[in-house]
């Protein structure tokens, strides 16, 4: 429910219980309220509902894709950089290396990235992007690992222009875990990851 949509229900509330203190009947036919004692605003056209916005609001917005509380990857949008595509893509990795904001804190969104963990963009070629995980934390495993290459690999992918990634460690190819838990060294697609993209069932 929106803020707005919230504020016009109490408003309502409101008008309500003030009618209903004043003793106003409630039988009889209906009777029209002069528009000069109706609250402010309570008059005008009510909005139709939107969403709280946790996807791009439009096509070839880039987004970070962050953890749910499901488990499920969802996308969150991030400003537009200038910039080549290489520099475009360094500042989407920046904001995703630096995990949720504030605000996606409080909708419950986490990341499996360590806190310590580098990304940087080794190059591009074609649409293909090389993207190298430095720092100090060691690499996750498990479910974290293929969750934290899936962040990366949708993240990346956001962005027109790249459509495939290849993973590097301090330089070096590493072979990615895909949600199947098979390990593979060619080029990952955001369809690589999509299984990771709606929840988990619970075990």
């Amino acid at each position: 429910m929106t803020a707005r949509r919230t504020a016009a229900r109490a408003g309502a509330l409101l008008v309500l219980l003030a009618t209903a203190a004043c003793g106003v009947p409630t039988g009889g036919d209906p009777e029209a309220i002069p528009a000069t004692e109706v609250p402010y605003g309570l008059a005008l056209p009510s909005p139709g509902a939107t969403a709280a916005p946790t996807s791009p609001a439009g096509l070839g917005e880039p987004r970070v894709y962050l953890v749910a509380g499901d488990g499920a990857l969802v996308p969150q949008g991030r400003a537009a950089s200038a910039g080549t595509l290489a520099e475009r893509l360094a500042t989407l990795l920046a904001d995703l290396a630096t995990g949720p904001t504030p605000a996606e804190l409080t909708e419950r969104l986490s990341t499996a990235l360590r806190p310590e963990t580098s990304l940087s963009v080794a190059g591009v070629s074609g649409s293909t992007a090389t993207i190298d995980l430095g720092g100090s934390a060691e690499a996750p495993s498990g479910r974290e690992s293929k969750t934290a290459v899936a962040q990366i690999v949708l993240t990346a992918t956001s962005l027109p222009g790249v459509d495939q990634v290849l993973v590097t460690r301090d330089g070096e190819q590493v072979e990615a875990p895909l949600p199947s838990g098979e390990l593979t060294a060619r080029p990952l697609t955001a369809a690589d990851y999509a299984p990771l993209t709606v929840a988990a069932p619970p075990s």
